[in-house]
């Protein structure tokens, strides 16, 4: 199964080249983009010297992002990680491998490994209070819905309307998959401290909740 590897990007210098040679070890034949959303460190060059595609997308806003990635890429799956190195890389094969019976994978930090001090408390409760809101909602059972780790056959990532902003990304495809009864399935994962300053905020959860609401109830 040929699969593409998108890296979505903003200012990760520090990380990207590593996670570029990182993701290549696991298996030479995947195609890697990175999908930038226009970074000024330094991240486009560097992962070019590692010889990634890149997507220069230079909007911010990392659903756009991705929305125009999967418009442009024809494989058989794709799997979507954050750049930080927040998520192993090593763990692709689980996901594609789960991949084969469902339409979409999600990697639950939940049921998975959380690295102490990876996650702060507030940074948990808001996971898990939208976790436990999307459930409610929607009445499709998931561990972590704003994972940064996903995999998608074709016919999800071709077929997905994406109408979210930025951190609503992961919410987006979960509210994607109940609402058009694709099998949606979860894999334990590893989750680490990731690298350079994180870009969540608190008003970006009550962003992510207020997208769930109005999915279910007004789209």
């Amino acid at each position: 199964m040929a699969a593409c590897i998108l890296l979505p990007a903003f200012n990760e210098a520090a990380s990207i080249g590593d996670l570029i040679g990182r993701v290549r070890a696991v298996d030479k034949a995947y195609r890697i983009i990175v999908v930038d959303g226009g970074s000024r460190d330094g991240t486009v060059e560097i992962a070019r010297r590692m010889g990634a595609e890149v997507i220069e997308f230079n909007v911010r806003g990392k659903a756009k992002a991705i929305k125009e990635a999967f418009s442009k890429i024809d494989e058989d799956s794709a799997v979507l990680l954050d750049s930080d190195k927040s998520y192993l890389p090593e763990e692709i094969p689980a996901l594609l491998a789960a991949l084969r019976g469902c339409d979409v994978v999600a990697g639950s930090r939940f049921i998975g490994t959380i690295e102490p001090g990876s996650m702060p408390g507030l940074n948990r409760f808001g996971n898990k209070a939208l976790t436990f809101m999307a459930n409610l909602l929607y009445g499709k059972k998931i561990s972590d819905v704003c994972s940064g780790f996903w995999a998608f056959r074709k016919k999800a990532y071709k077929g997905i309307g994406i109408d979210s902003e930025h951190f609503e990304l992961e919410a987006n495809f979960y509210a994607y998959c109940a609402k058009r009864g694709l099998k949606l399935c979860e894999v334990p994962i590893s989750y680490r401290a990731r690298e350079g300053k994180t870009k969540l905020s608190p008003i970006h959860g009550i962003g992510i909740g207020w997208y769930l609401l109005k999915k279910r109830f007004f789209s």
